[in-house]
């Protein structure tokens, strides 16, 4: 069975972006570009909400052809855009970018991706699907990559949950900037 794994730069005060949906405060260097790379590299779909997609969407699809990208962000790119997408939306009307619009969150058409042969899910941005995710227990893996910032206010990733979720340890890694990524899996259902 895939797992779904939920991966997102988040506050050291639990916030995944500022209260008017700033994200000045995300490190994005090249050893953070290679990171993701690497978690990326592990799935074979990623499931957005649609103010995550549409920030995603306006500027890694042309990337590429940026004289100015470094090679974490070029392999970062080149990574991510041909990757299969859904992004869930009631107001999107058109997509590109090798994705398709959901209208509404149906956990049982999940399991069934979950069944499907394959390599990861990954689930990222938006505080709102991942909050659905993990409400109907759909989420194996969660990986907060914490910078190093407190904001104060903002959108929380954990302020809707209806209970507390059992979190398991699994790894962390450390970068020179100070961000910190620490994976956790829920109910210590998966190994290593």
């Amino acid at each position: 069975m895939r797992k779904i794994v939920l991966s997102i730069p988040i506050t050291l005060d639990g916030y995944i972006e500022g209260p008017h949906r700033e994200l000045d405060w995300v490190v994005a260097d090249d050893e953070l570009h290679d990171y993701f790379t690497r978690q990326l590299k592990q799935a074979d779909l990623l499931i957005f909400g649609r103010v995550a997609y549409q920030l995603l969407a306006s500027y890694w699809p042309t990337a590429v052809s940026d004289p100015q990208m470094t090679q974490g962000e070029l392999d970062f790119a080149n990574t991510i855009n041909p990757l299969p997408k859904i992004v869930y939306s009631r107001t999107l009307e058109t997509v590109g970018w090798n994705t398709q619009i959901k209208r509404e969150f149906y956990p049982e058409e999940i399991m069934e991706l979950k069944a499907q042969p394959g390599g990861n899910i990954a689930l990222s941005g938006g505080a709102a699907i991942a909050q659905a995710f993990l409400r109907n227990g759909l989420v194996d893996e969660i990986q907060l990559v914490i910078q190093p910032a407190a904001i104060g206010n903002g959108k929380a990733l954990f302020g809707a949950l209806s209970e507390a979720l059992k979190l398991n340890y699994a790894w962390k890694q450390e970068f020179a900037s100070g961000v910190v990524a620490l994976c956790y899996r829920l109910d210590g259902k998966l190994n290593s």
